[in-house]
């Protein structure tokens, strides 16, 4: 049975094992095992090893007490690897009829199998992540009650930003007017409001969201962009090799808390990757097309993975070029290689060329139609205006603290940290950290790193682009002080290829089974993917209350459930309409702001900002605010106290 498993996972090599394990691609492999399973017992026991010392003196009740959910479940795991290699019977001396159909499925290369096997897995993957999704949106956030993740507010500024850009592109402008009288009354996180008003952001994701606005719910945008991240990853793991490394890469990506979480918001990161999955699967394909000479394909999968990567561009231009460089330094090398090759270098180069040029034009236009300014986008303008010590680069703070702006906000602008080499090794760290415990886990995958490096040539070589767009993705969020949100939200798009890199090192741990006659060692590698995606998606008490994907979810809805308050105020409470509600905001919170209005100012009810002025005490306020708008009755949100109150004089 256990052949046969390992046959359906990946594809032996036709050499035979006496020359494989002679080879040196055979030796480097496992060296890789080994250095991998070294560093995976090295970190349980920097973290274990009080826990470990509780099971050899026989006090097991203290040592099952505490988990740590990165390390715990692999420390049980880890000390059933003795038994994994020493077991050599298969589970199943006689497998069933039908498990013989679903090897040879599963064992089809990628690059040879029909339409009927990809309509199928994508099939699977897909339906699995719209499940993963759907049952995190459906979470109570508060326990006994039916008030679910997805009926809550967005939780972050950008969210609301989105919303308002999305809301814009819905109603077919670029941006809305300032308001005449009082535009300082409405400005509100991450809009610009200097004549125009319009988000801060590029227009990639608002376009997106917008489409599903739209069409009558917005939430479905991120949905249907999570749905494809996982249909993409699926395709790039089935071209790097067979059926089954791709429904694995596509299941592991579905799973993923983090994609979960993160699809449950209205922040660019869903949208990009849908963007950059098209981009690397598509720009996979035509690394295969030039290999194999075949002409007719490279200008389809250059303009395809033109297009998608012009759209990430348009959402995350950062994160699309950190995802494309190691790709663009491949083109370039190859094009200068095969120039001789005028025909297939030409269609490729006008593949990308085209829509690149789409793209770059729409942020020109967006510019001087939000700035007026071809070469200032709304999201500098921003930044110079109101967080410069948020600016990119070293030495942020210092150099923003040479020419700070009358318009600054300086309570929020504070929270950015001096960004020097100390601070951005720290945040390097940290961020990889997070991105392995949000996408799968710690042990998982970074011992999935040190196998698919150590059998690089046992795969397919393109497997190490995937690992050199991690890297190029942190490297270009170097200079950058903020760690970002849960820790990692700057290398989000790192996630789905972490799943790729555990999907091509369980065909590696297969094949490394096969070859040392060691059945049970690809059972036990499974069981240690099985168990991160467990101890991810659900809790188990009382060894771990909480899963990683509610812990998660309860840190974002702790601002969600600030906004519902004030959103059941204003409709319980607020009764005279129109109104005009102005935020009191807790000078002590620089994380929640209230203020949120529709770009058209049309609405029964507008939330509006005290002071209005920092020259204008609380009462000139007021009495301005009347003046200026006769027509609605006047409502004070504390937000220190929650409560709201009706001002009559």
């Amino acid at each position: 049975m256990h052949q046969e498993l390992e046959t359906a996972v990946v594809n032996h090599p036709d050499e035979s094992l006496s020359a494989a394990n002679d080879s040196a691609s055979w030796r480097s492999l496992k060296a890789g095992w080994w250095l991998a399973c070294a560093t995976g017992v090295g970190l349980i026991l920097a973290l274990e090893h009080e826990r470990l010392g509780g099971l050899l003196t026989g006090a097991v009740a203290d040592a099952l007490a505490g988990f740590n959910i990165d390390t715990t479940p692999s420390l049980f795991l880890f000390l059933l690897l003795p038994l994994a290699w020493w077991f050599r019977s298969p589970l199943l001396a006689r497998p069933p009829r039908a498990w013989s159909v679903v090897r040879s499925w599963l064992a089809q290369s990628g690059q040879q199998s029909g339409w009927g096997s990809v309509l199928l897995l994508l099939l699977i993957t897909g339906t699995t992540a719209a499940a993963f999704h759907q049952r995190a949106a459906m979470t109570p956030v508060i326990p006994g009650t039916d008030l679910r993740f997805r009926d809550l507010p967005p939780a972050f500024h950008d969210e609301f930003s989105y919303r308002f850009q999305a809301r814009t592109f819905a109603a077919g402008h670029w941006s809305y007017p300032s308001h005449p009288d009082a535009p300082r009354l409405f400005d509100q996180m991450h809009v610009l409001n200097e004549g125009r008003f319009v988000s801060r952001y590029f227009p990639g994701a608002g376009a997106w969201f917008a489409v599903f606005l739209k069409a009558g719910d917005i939430r479905t945008g991120p949905l249907t962009a999570t749905v494809l991240i996982a249909l993409f990853v699926t395709l790039v793991g089935r071209e790097l090799s067979t059926n089954g490394i791709g429904l694995l890469a596509g299941l592991l990506c579905a799973a993923a808390p983090g994609l979960s979480l993160f699809g449950n918001t209205l922040l660019a990161h869903q949208p990009t990757l849908a963007g950059l999955g098209l981009f690397l699967y598509s720009v996979l394909r035509l690394q295969r097309g030039l290999q194999e000479l075949e002409p007719r394909g490279v200008l389809r999968w250059s303009l395809l993975a033109g297009t998608g990567l012009s759209f990430a561009m348009l959402c995350r231009p950062m994160t699309a070029a950190g995802i494309g460089l190691p790709f663009g330094i491949w083109l370039l090398t190859w094009l200068i290689r095969n120039r001789q090759r005028r025909g297939a270098v030409i269609r490729c180069v006008s593949g990308f060329a085209i829509p690149l040029a789409v793209g770059f034009g729409v942020l020109l236009v967006h510019n001087l139609e939000t700035t007026g300014q071809w070469l200032k986008s709304p999201y500098g303008l921003y930044t110079e205006l109101f967080t410069p010590r948020h600016q990119f680069g070293f030495n942020n703070v210092a150099r923003a603290e040479r020419n700070l702006g009358p318009r600054v906000l300086d309570h929020y602008d504070r929270w950015a940290e001096n960004l020097d080499a100390r601070l951005a090794v720290k945040n390097v760290g940290v961020r990889f950290l997070a991105s392995w415990q949000w996408t799968l886990g710690v042990i998982a995958l970074v011992m999935s790193a040190l196998l698919v490096i150590g059998g690089a040539k046992q795969q397919d070589r393109r497997w190490l682009w995937i690992g050199a767009a991690i890297l190029s993705l942190h490297l270009v969020h170097v200079p950058y002080w903020y760690d970002g949100i849960l820790h990692w939200h700057y290398v989000f798009e790192s996630g789905p290829l972490w799943c790729l890199l555990a999907a091509a090192a369980t065909a590696l741990v297969v094949l490394l089974a096969q070859q040392w006659d060691r059945p049970w060692l690809s059972v036990w590698w499974l069981a240690l993917l099985l168990t991160s995606v467990l101890v991810n998606q659900l809790a188990l008490p009382p060894f771990w209350e909480t899963s990683r994907l509610e812990a998660g979810l309860h840190e974002f809805a702790f601002a969600k459930l600030r906004h519902e308050h004030l959103r059941q105020l204003l409709e319980q409470q607020v009764t005279e309409r129109p109104a005009l509600v102005l935020i009191r905001h807790d000078p002590d919170d620089r994380y929640i702001d209230y203020v949120d209005n529709p770009p058209d100012l049309q609405s029964d009810v507008l939330t509006g900002r005290l002071p209005m002025d920092r020259s204008s005490d609380e009462e000139q306020t007021l009495r301005a605010v009347r003046l200026a708008f006769p027509d609605r009755a006047l409502y004070v949100f504390d937000a220190r106290s929650g409560r709201i109150a009706r001002i009559t004089r």
